[in-house]
């Protein structure tokens, strides 16, 4: 049978029927909650699923095994800064769990009260980060797809775009939890069965290791092979970004118990770290069968060497991975869109139960009118997606301080909201000079050193002022 017939055969059976349980549990879904975070009723299992399918995406397959092709076991070391993003979140789990939070701006609301100026630029710097992995998926996996089916990048992004939204409309992250539960199943299945086809390819892995320079393969001095700037580089763009994601955050609010959150934030990182060993195999393996390659075409070019069914079944397997990265994305915009702009900031904190259908309609809208604004960047601005690559060091440097330094500082009466605003601009601010000034420093590091500087400084006199006026009234009063 054609190759390109059997690719699309596998692609529709794992969409097809991930689409009909979505559908099943979309049935389900009542309220803006359901649609939100699950519930909050999510089993632990599937919010396990649901954070390793989300991180792995076209990452961990495509630039992660380029990572390892090149320097071999450095993908490890990335894999760690993954894995440890969970594990800082098991910090403020519980007490993001407990508190019922639904977006990130709730969080920023809980510390420093209600501002509508900090809301928006809450939101901003919450949604440039999905909106981002949306059209990045959407690009390097039309590119990867139209290399083994022959069909048109602009086809083949159009087409993953409107497969994604089966997965987000019916049930919201209900049915994004549920679905990439199964295509995280689905990934360790098939990453099991890889490993099996290169160790057999190259000989085994005595062969595989003599055929590559032993500064890759030597463990552990290899785990540093990319470099100290690029590694730190990793560190500060990896750590700070991945604790102020708030499809990880949603994933916490969504558990079915405060007691069981930690639980799952520490299994995730294992999972994930074990995902990226998978990673580093695979790119050393591919670097000893053909050394001649770029680092970003390894994973597409074992796939040429591999047999038609494998192929077929595999790329089943990337449609997997796409999907659970992208129907993540447009949920957690929606939800900052309906919860935070929609109710917070147009219907004025207003919230009435009777208004769940109306929202849920909304969010339905909003999944199309997003995934429609994420493909159009995608066709008509391909080459310029590097830009989209910043939103991570943006984003922490805005909201790190103020969410980790808040959480500490919750019940000590001295963070301000105008702390909080003037954390986030200086570290906007600072993030965008050092950047436009092609600083040798990454620029995120200015960023996140700026915020955590202006928001104990601005609280500082900010905070002075607010006891001033209090003495004055307090006076006032006496006399």
């Amino acid at each position: 049978m054609n190759p390109v017939v059997l690719i699309i055969i596998s692609s529709v059976v794992v969409l097809f029927g991930a689409a009909l349980i979505s559908l099943r549990i979309g049935k389900k879904v009542k309220t803006k909650e359901d649609w939100a975070v699950g519930g909050r009723s999510l089993p632990i299992y599937v919010i396990i699923g649901s954070q390793y399918a989300t991180v792995m995406g076209g990452g961990m397959l495509v630039a992660h095994v380029g990572i390892a092709y090149e320097n071999g076991w450095s993908a490890l070391t990335y894999g760690i800064l993954l894995a440890a993003v969970f594990l800082v979140l098991t910090i403020i789990a519980k007490w993001l769990r407990s508190e019922k939070f639904t977006t990130t701006p709730d969080i920023i609301e809980k510390v420093y009260g209600k501002n509508k100026i900090l809301t928006i630029i809450t939101i901003l710097m919450t949604i440039i980060v999905p909106f981002g992995w949306i059209c990045t998926q959407l690009v390097s996996f039309a590119k990867l797809y139209s290399s083994l089916t022959g069909f048109s990048v602009n086809v083949l992004i159009v087409v993953f775009a409107i497969i994604s939204l089966a997965y987000v409309l019916p049930a919201g992250l209900a049915s994004v939890a549920w679905t990439d539960f199964i295509f995280g199943c689905l990934m360790i299945v098939m990453s099991l069965i890889s490993v099996i086809f290169v160790l057999k390819m190259g000989g085994g892995f005595d062969s595989i290791v003599n055929n590559v320079p032993k500064n890759i393969w030597k463990f552990p001095d290899s785990m540093t092979a990319a470099g100290v700037y690029t590694i730190t580089l990793w560190a500060l763009a990896v750590l700070p970004g991945g604790v102020t994601n708030q499809t990880s955050y949603q994933r916490i609010f969504a558990v079915d118990s405060v007691s069981k959150v930690r639980i799952s934030l520490v299994v995730s990182a294992i999972a994930i770290f074990t995902g990226d060993i998978w990673a580093s195999f695979m790119g050393i393996s591919i670097r000893s069968l053909n050394p001649n390659i770029a680092p970003e075409m390894a994973a597409g070019w074992f796939l040429t060497q591999v047999p038609v069914w494998f192929m077929a079944i595999y790329s089943g397997f990337l449609v997997a991975t796409i999907m659970s990265t992208i129907d993540s994305a447009v949920q957690s915009i929606v939800v900052n869109l309906t919860t935070d702009v929609y109710n917070k900031v147009l219907n004025k904190g207003k919230n009435d139960k009777k208004d769940d259908k109306k929202i849920l309609r909304l969010s339905r809208k909003l999944c199309v009118v997003v995934t429609f604004s994420a493909v159009c960047l995608s066709i008509f601005y391909p080459h310029a997606l590097n830009w989209l690559v910043s939103t991570y060091a943006y984003s922490a440097s805005a909201l790190l301080s103020p969410i980790f330094l808040g959480y500490f500082l919750r019940n000590k009466k001295f963070l301000t909201s105008k702390g909080a605003i003037g954390s986030m601009i200086c570290g906007i601010l600072a993030c965008g000079l050092a950047q436009v000034m092609n600083s040798s420093i990454p620029y995120v590091f200015y960023g996140l050193i700026s915020s955590l500087l202006g928001l104990i400084i601005i609280s500082y006199f900010t905070n002075r002022e607010i006891n001033s006026d209090m003495e004055v009234k307090k006076v006032s009063i006496e006399e």
